[in-house]
């Protein structure tokens, strides 16, 4: 297998720290807007639900796919190889858990609520369709952002060390 040569191995680096740093702000963004905006009419609760749509969408998405693109990468042409070490297979766990997550429950709820404060506007609040999605992207907003706190320290220390795969020729 070829390796990537250290020139390559730094653009690698650099794109995926740019990824996580895409991925980390946007979800920063969206635990902050469901923290510090408070609507105060159906237009800006409209308006605050296609931001976080549009931070989750554009932002988050492209950070975590940036994020397993550059990882693939690392893990096909480094030493570091995809199951050599406890720590990188959490941290592909983690990366895909969360890519299917996002995909299956947190954009859709996303959806659902700019539905219905597009339509209903400020009568939105009152509906418990509307509530749930909120709620859950909330928790989910806060989950996620804690996770990546949680990745970045994985990354950073590799608090575990190699699998039975790593020590095998």
């Amino acid at each position: 297998m070829e390796k990537l040569t250290a020139k390559q191995t730094k653009w690698i680096r650099a794109l995926h720290m740019l990824s996580a740093c895409l991925w980390g702000g946007g979800a920063l963004s969206l635990v902050l807007l469901h923290c510090l905006f408070v609507p105060s009419s159906g237009e800006a609760l409209y308006g605050r639900d296609i931001c976080l749509k549009l931070v989750d969408q554009y932002v988050v998405t492209a950070g975590a796919l940036g994020c397993l693109l550059t990882g693939f990468i690392f893990a096909w042409k480094s030493s570091w190889g995809f199951f050599k070490f406890k720590w990188i297979i959490t941290k592909w766990i983690v990366n895909i858990i969360f890519i299917l997550f996002g995909f299956t429950c947190f954009m859709p709820w996303l959806d659902h609520m700019s539905e219905l404060s597009g339509n209903t506007g400020a009568l939105a609040l009152q509906t418990p369709e509307y509530l749930r999605s909120q709620l859950l992207n909330e928790i989910s907003a806060f989950a996620v952002f804690g996770c990546l706190l949680f990745l970045i320290w994985v990354s950073v220390f590799k608090p575990w060390g190699k699998t039975s795969f790593g020590t095998q020729k």
